[in-house]
């Protein structure tokens, strides 16, 4: 009898649930040259049984019974060492495989002898919503993401049988809960390669149960991931860097990462393993930032400010990617000469066109400070007036100067802004709760970092707008112009990630309506702006 093409692993252990539509859609193969091993890990609830009459009905499945419960990786294991196939398919007892896998991945693996793991592309669904997070196909871009995620699904790949042997790999128990990831690791080790198909071909079940769920075994997965990200990384950068990186780079899909760092990483992995730069230049536009981003950035200072200026200037570039270019403009409320001409040397970190205006302090005569905001000065006011000293530009940013920039702008930058005066981040304030009512609007945001409607400010003249309303609200003011804004804009802004303004009340009493815990909770590990507001400042 002839060895069949492709050998299907597929572990059990009490679906009785599922397991009869994973069999099917596995019988049910457009490509029929294969054999069904399926290792029954002493199941309970009858799973037994259905197994046994599937296999009573066709021969193609090799059933085999472990007495005694042994886990994932020793069946795993079991699986391959039962195996006659030229090709190792692997099938879990939950999910579904779509009639055309099996003839898809082997002609793709036929016309590829390089490729030595194939999945594809998954649909996701069951009892909990999860995301797929298979999006990539060439092997230069999955070699490097598997530095930082495992860019596979288990269950819908097929590997060649061959270099597993010829290399002694198996799955390990150095890989617990995330052995295939850890097998992942060793193929590449030793030169093989991965790909995915760019259609779905499998369906993924999905349960709040699931390893990843369960609180202890996701403790030990996360550990081991971490492991092997480090074992990869290092291959780079000394061990004690890699470590750092993998700190800055949160894993796929990169939303919470320090841009910097991931561009620079990536450039580095790819002169290393001589990866062509159209491959990196991808990675790079799409976890990185894509467009080339023009920023147009204001702030108002005066002398006093100016140091505090000069620092939130300088982690701005500092942080920035090659694709950001950088307009600055200062609203000047007496910056001395020495002052700018220490603004001006920070274009050693990176070039920039600055503009320092002057402003017409007449003009805030009715613009009033608060005991409640002692350490606010004048030039806060300054804002207003965005709109009419650069009416062509169609965006902006306004920062305070009591920020530090800790990652790129960009995606910041490139949030869509509809028909929002602002996009902007809730005050994490407690008190803000009363600034509400005192104002009877909506909502609360803090003002001291806003990605500004320029083109909406200029049409609805919104200069003026706010003049009047911080004369119509003089006996109700206390946050000064930020209670303007928040007055003004009323349900007209657009709430963003707390990353984007990291208030120092957050890590003290404060309160987060618009933002999950887990939100909050990820945005003071990776923050993109820590924001020093309030009169207690670090310095």
């Amino acid at each position: 009898m002839n060895n069949p093409r492709i050998s299907v692993i597929m572990p059990c252990y009490n679906r009785k649930d599922y397991v009869s539509t994973a069999i099917e859609s596995i019988l049910t193969q457009s490509y029929k040259d294969f054999e069904l091993i399926i290792i029954d890990d002493a199941s309970t609830d009858g799973t037994s049984d259905i197994i046994k009459k599937y296999e009573q009905q066709d021969s193609r499945i090799k059933y085999l019974r472990n007495k005694d419960n042994k886990g994932l990786i020793y069946n795993l294991n079991k699986g391959l060492e039962a195996a006659r196939g030229e090709y190792i398919a692997r099938m879990d007892d939950d999910d579904i495989s779509l009639p055309e896998r099996f003839q898809k991945q082997i002609e793709f693996l036929d016309k590829n002898p390089d490729v030595t793991v194939l999945g594809t592309f998954i649909e996701t669904f069951g009892d909990a919503f999860v995301e797929s997070w298979i999006k990539e196909t060439d092997p230069d871009v999955l070699k490097i993401l598997l530095n930082f995620h495992n860019p596979m699904c288990h269950p819908s790949i097929m590997m060649r049988h061959s270099f597993l042997k010829q290399h002694n790999l198996k799955y390990s128990y150095k890989g617990l809960h995330a052995e295939e990831y850890y097998l992942w690791k060793n193929i590449i080790l030793k030169g093989g390669k991965l790909a995915n198909l760019p259609e779905v071909l499998l369906r993924y079940r999905t349960h709040k149960s699931s390893i990843s769920k369960e609180k202890e075994t996701s403790k030990i997965q996360l550990k081991t991931a971490k492991q092997i990200r480090l074992d990869l990384l290092s291959r780079y950068y000394p061990k004690k860097i890699a470590k750092k990186k993998l700190e800055q780079i949160y894993i796929y899909p990169f939303s919470k990462s320090n841009k910097k760092i991931l561009y620079e990483t990536f450039e580095k992995i790819g002169e290393k393993d001589l990866i062509a730069q159209e491959t990196i230049q991808y990675l790079q536009n799409k976890y990185c930032g894509k467009n080339q981003s023009d920023m147009h950035i204001f702030f108002a200072a005066n002398d006093k400010f100016s140091t505090h200026l000069c620092v939130t200037i300088a982690s701005i570039l500092y942080n920035s990617i090659p694709n950001e270019t950088f307009n600055f403009y200062i609203l000047d409320g007496g910056i001395s000469k020495k002052n700018k001409q220490n603004i001006y040397k920070l274009s050693r970190i990176k070039t920039f066109n600055i503009e320092f205006i002057q402003i017409n302090d007449d003009l805030f005569t009715n613009c009033v400070l608060t005991a409640d905001c002692k350490h606010i000065t004048k030039q806060t006011y300054y804002r207003y007036l965005i709109p009419k000293i650069k009416p062509e530009l169609e965006k902006t940013f306004y920062f305070d100067c009591d920020i530090v920039v800790e990652s790129s702008l960009s995606e910041f930058w490139n949030t869509p802004l509809e028909n929002y005066y602002c996009a902007v981040v809730e005050e994490l304030y407690k008190g803000s709760i009363e600034d509400q009512k005192r104002l009877n609007i909506g909502s609360y945001f803090n003002a001291g970092i806003m990605l500004i409607n320029n083109r909406l400010w200029v049409e609805e003249n919104i200069s003026e707008t706010l003049f009047n309303n911080t004369i119509k609200l003089k006996d109700k003011i206390k946050w000064v112009d930020q209670d303007v804004l928040n007055y003004t804009f009323d349900n007209r802004v657009k709430f963003v990630s707390p990353k984007y303004n990291l208030q120092q009340s957050a890590f003290f009493e404060g309160k987060a309506n618009k933002y999950s815990h887990i939100e909050l909770e990820m945005s003071k590990i990776t923050p993109t702006i820590i924001h020093f507001n309030g009169y207690l400042k670090p310095w």
